[in-house]
Order: C-alpha cells, then sequence, then structure tokens
C-alpha cells in the first residue's frame, strides 16, 4: 500500500511540474513579446516624428523620396533603416538585425489648378521597404485610403495644400514561440505609428 502510494505520488508530481513548466514558458513567451512590442512601439513613434519634422529635417520638402533626385528613395531608406536598427540594437543586447524589418509609407494629395481655375486633388502613396519587413505581412491603413478618405483625413492649410500622412511600420521577429516550437514557426511584432507633416 505505501508503495503505490509513492508512485502515484511521484506521476502526480510529474504532471503538476508538466503542467506548471507549460505555463512558465507561456508567460516567457508572453514577457518576450511585450518588452519586443513596447522597445517597438518607442522605435516607430521615434521615426514617425523625424519624418514628420520637414522643414528642419528634411529642407521643407514635403515627400519622403524626392523624385527629381534619382536613388534618392533607396538612401533615404538605408539612412532611416540604419537609424531604427541602431535604436533597437542599443535597447536590446541580442538584437539580430536579419528579423528587423521597416516600412514607411506616405499619402499625400496633389493639387492640380484645372482650367475652371479651382483645383483638385490626387492622391499619391509612396513607400519604403527594408529589412525583413516582407515576412510581417503587414497591410496598413495607408495602402488601403482612397482618395475620399485622404481628402478627409489630410489637414488643410493656410495656403490650400493638404498635409501628407507618414506611416512607420516596424516588425521584428521574436526568437522564442512555443507554439511554434513543433511547427517551426515564429511570431512577428509589428508596430505602427502616425503623423502629419510639420512645415
Amino acid at each position: 500500500m505505501h508503495c503505490s502510494q509513492r508512485g502515484s505520488f511521484v506521476v502526480e508530481f510529474a504532471l503538476v511540474l508538466v503542467v506548471f513548466s507549460s505555463l512558465f514558458a507561456m508567460v516567457v513567451n508572453y514577457s518576450v513579446a511585450i518588452n519586443t512590442k513596447g522597445q517597438l512601439d518607442r522605435v516607430a513613434y521615434s521615426l514617425a516624428t523625424i519624418v514628420a519634422e520637414r522643414r528642419q529635417l528634411f529642407n521643407s520638402s514635403l515627400d519622403v523620396c524626392e523624385p527629381e533626385n534619382s536613388g534618392d528613395c533607396s538612401q533615404r531608406g538605408n539612412d532611416l533603416y540604419s537609424l531604427v536598427s541602431a535604436s533597437m540594437a542599443s535597447m536590446m543586447p541580442n538584437f539580430d538585425q536579419t528579423k528587423f524589418g521597416l516600412r514607411v509609407e506616405q499619402v499625400s494629395l496633389d493639387r492640380e489648378v484645372v482650367s475652371s481655375g479651382g483645383a483638385e486633388f490626387d492622391k499619391r502613396y509612396e513607400r519604403v521597404d527594408k529589412g525583413a519587413i516582407s515576412q510581417c505581412d503587414i497591410t496598413t491603413e495607408a495602402q488601403k485610403m482612397n482618395e475620399e478618405d485622404a481628402k478627409r483625413l489630410l489637414p488643410l492649410t493656410t495656403r490650400g495644400r493638404r498635409l501628407p500622412l507618414y506611416q512607420v511600420s516596424v516588425c521584428y521577429a521574436v526568437p522564442f514561440n512555443l507554439l511554434g516550437i513543433t511547427s517551426g514557426e515564429v511570431n512577428y511584432v509589428v508596430s505602427t505609428s502616425y503623423a502629419f507633416a510639420r512645415v
């Protein structure tokens, strides 16, 4: 009788350990994801603020990519990607740049004067992708916005211009995912921030 009680205790103890180990692993996974999300939120907000500061940092040019300067878009994307990668590396000691992606989007309305003396606005969408952003499968509001939405959303200046909207999305592959261990998948944590141009 005494031996069978000891055996059942060992089995029950093993089951309790498995349950608590699973719970602990899920809490660790959740904590890593939340910590990464907080860091991505800070980086996305900071970069959106930088991109929106058109007068001080970009010579009052409202375009993320200046069409008159060939190669400017690629260089601008590289500069922004280097900036946010360095920021992430300073916050995360084990930061892996191959798991990090950046997308900067711009929605603007170009004003065209028509023959009747009025003005019409044409929606323009630009995007810069850098790093591992393609793995994250991001569909943003800037992509889905139509011309009517842009007219309602983008602020009108006293000079009759519509200020562009900039959307910054950053993505990072979380290295530990309890549910993905068997399937080989990882969690992609995404953060997005918006800003209007400041001129």
